[in-house]
């Protein structure tokens, strides 16, 4: 039988959270007691199941993994090292015990950062606000969005487009299931199932983001509300224009014939850096994207060599 939330209640949950994840012994005070951070990094994210995510996307592990990769972004994205989680948890307690086993088996499966603590609260519906803290080390050369410079050369380390019509890709087929997250119909493509798996399975760019800082770089940022809002951020917070040059080597198959919906859609999860025009990151996955020009913050779009506009930049958390 599986039992609910509600059949064991909150003391239960974290009796049995702490026997199956052995991370999660150090949990049972009233606070965290953490070492010694040389530059303390922090970031915080909030998912709402209904807003962010659905149950029956995924397995339960793998909608926990996805929210974990999603905040452990923000770290990577500053070249610093993420070591403690701390997640705060509303949940209805008519949900399935097995299920949030599932969900904290992706919370806590990665080896490089700790489950340290956290909170559990009753809702009407399924949220959880994860509060990532890194180790910057060395302030002054952490990756800033501020550091754009004119003449840097504009990369990103990874494919674009991955969450353009996703969810309405995995409602058609009811989500995907399995350890190798398959589709039960055969609605989808070739194309779109590798495009939906990348949407489940981010990673956030956590090793890349320390070599780059390693390499010279100075400035990044991660791909969350999509590309071209992002690159507007760079270009506001540096006060310099941008230019991006995109085609369709740059994205999924699936979304490659619309590459200004793709560049809009967000949750890609991968770095935007801009470096001095010496410096080649191809070796290490990048492609080329753009530049930045002297200018007041502008951004300029070319597709396939002619310039186009766009209607609007990106996701934005509180538009209508």
């Amino acid at each position: 039988m599986n039992k609910r939330i509600s059949d064991i209640g909150e003391r239960g949950l974290i009796r049995r959270l702490r026997d199956k994840f052995p991370s999660l012994h150090s949990i049972g005070d009233d606070c965290a007691i953490l070492p010694r951070i040389q530059c303390p990094v922090v970031t915080t994210d909030s998912y709402f199941e209904g807003t962010h995510f659905h149950r029956w996307w995924a397995p339960p592990r793998i909608i926990g993994r996805r929210l974990l990769e999603a905040a452990l972004s923000d770290i990577a994205a500053m070249g610093a090292t993420a070591q403690w989680v701390f997640a705060a948890l509303s949940i209805d307690p008519g949900i399935g015990v097995h299920w949030i086993e599932g969900f904290y088996q992706g919370l806590t499966e990665r080896e490089d950062v700790v489950l340290a603590g956290g909170e559990t609260v009753k809702g009407d519906r399924l949220g959880i606000t994860l509060t990532i803290i890194g180790d910057g080390q060395e302030r002054d050369t952490i990756l800033r969005r501020s550091s754009l410079h004119p003449g840097d050369q504009l990369w990103i380390s990874g494919l674009l487009g991955r969450a353009l019509n996703a969810p309405s890709k995995l409602e058609k087929v009811g989500g995907l299931f399995g350890k190798d997250l398959h589709s039960r119909s055969g609605q989808l493509s070739g194309e779109e199932l590798e495009q939906l798996r990348a949407f489940l399975q981010p990673r956030a760019e956590l090793e890349l983001g320390i070599k780059l800082r390693k390499m010279g770089v100075r400035c990044a940022i991660d791909i969350s509300d999509g590309l071209f809002s992002e690159a507007a951020h760079l270009s506001t917070e540096s006060s310099v224009d941008t230019v991006l040059e995109i085609d369709e080597t740059l994205f999924f198959d699936s979304v490659k014939d619309t590459p200004l919906a793709a560049s809009a859609a967000g949750e890609d999860y991968v770095l935007l850096f801009g470096a001095p025009g010496s410096l080649d990151f191809s070796s290490v996955g990048c492609s080329k994207i753009g530049r930045a020009e002297t200018g007041n913050g502008e951004m300029t779009i070319f597709l396939n060599g002619e310039r186009v506009s766009i209607d609007a930049e990106g996701y934005d958390h509180l538009g209508v």
